[in-house]
């Protein structure tokens, strides 16, 4: 009677155990599929769109190395100072000059002094092909040209890095706005705007630098300043001309140590060695006459000393 309460007990228990599992499992399959179909949180898909955006500002960073250029960009810039005897004759010259080479007066400042003359300084900007030709023009135009200076700046690898970072920029963009298109959630759309908004701003500003520096190096600078024939004499006092008096002073001296050094080096490299060859000739020469009068006296002596040979006895 035992055995069979226990063999009863036991299987009771595997009944409630099986029932207790088998409705076990379909709640667990209910929560998976709602844990499955619904929508993430906010915060999550916001951290994990700014994720994103910083997984394609790093791919962009990777693409900056790329970029190349077919030819240099060179900003080629030049400055003259020009004596000519009419500066109003000389600036319209100018102007025709820059419209015939197919370039423009970028600005003009002129300053008058007493008797009605000029001093005008012009900027004027020229194709960088047409530089070299601009500057020799603008030689011919003046009487004396009392100062020139050329410059060149290579901006051909800071071209090359913005191309790449505007490549890069770019492509950043296009997955900022694939993000949006996917996001659901506000909050996750409003952060991609921000970042898309900041991106296309960076865009404009790089565009903006690339153009300047295309520009540049397609058109050269060239600065240059009139002056009139008249102020750029020499002071005058009384019918005295100091600086032309200082000038003929420094000339004067540097013509002296002029003199002196050349001078000295005739001497070191011309009169030295040939007086010394003519020394040395005429030492020669004395010793060999010297060499010659001793060596007859020295006969003529063993000649006298010598006796006469006596006659033979028969």
């Amino acid at each position: 009677m035992k055995r069979l309460l226990v063999i009863c007990l036991v299987g009771m228990w595997w009944v409630l155990l099986l029932a207790g599992c088998a409705a076990r499992e379909p709640q667990m399959a209910m929560e998976e599929s709602l844990d499955y179909d619904a929508a993430p949180a906010p915060e999550a898909l916001t951290k994990e769109m700014e994720g994103n955006v910083r997984e394609v500002a790093m791919s962009g960073e990777a693409t900056h190395s790329l970029g190349d250029v077919t030819e240099r960009m060179i900003i080629r810039n030049g400055r003259l100072e020009l004596v000519v005897m009419d500066t109003l004759a000389a600036e319209e010259s100018i102007g025709e000059l820059a419209d015939e080479l197919e370039g423009y007066l970028l600005s003009t400042e002129s300053n008058r002094y007493a008797g009605g003359l000029l001093r005008i300084s012009l900027t004027l900007r020229v194709p960088a092909t047409t530089f070299n030709t601009a500057m020799a023009r603008l030689r011919d135009l003046a009487t004396e040209v009392t100062y020139e200076s050329i410059s060149s700046d290579d901006v051909t690898q800071e071209y090359v890095d913005l191309e790449s970072r505007l490549r890069a920029l770019k492509i950043k963009a296009q997955k900022l706005e694939e993000l949006m298109d996917e996001a659901e959630d506000t909050e996750a759309v409003l952060a991609i705007y921000q970042e898309l908004s900041a991106t296309e701003q960076e865009i404009e500003h790089v565009k903006g630098r690339m153009q300047y520096l295309e520009r540049s190096a397609a058109m050269a600078t060239i600065t240059v300043t009139l002056t009139p024939d008249a102020l750029a004499q020499p002071v005058e006092i009384a019918g005295w001309h100091p600086q032309g008096t200082a000038k003929r002073a420094l000339q004067a001296l540097i013509n002296a140590y002029q003199f002196l050094f050349d001078t000295l080096i005739w001497l070191l490299i011309f009169v030295v060695p040939v007086l010394a060859a003519i020394g040395l000739s005429v030492a020669l020469f004395v010793k060999l006459i010297k060499y010659i009068f001793f060596r007859n006296r020295k006969k003529k002596g063993k000649a006298i000393a010598s006796p006469p040979a006596s006659p033979a006895k028969k």
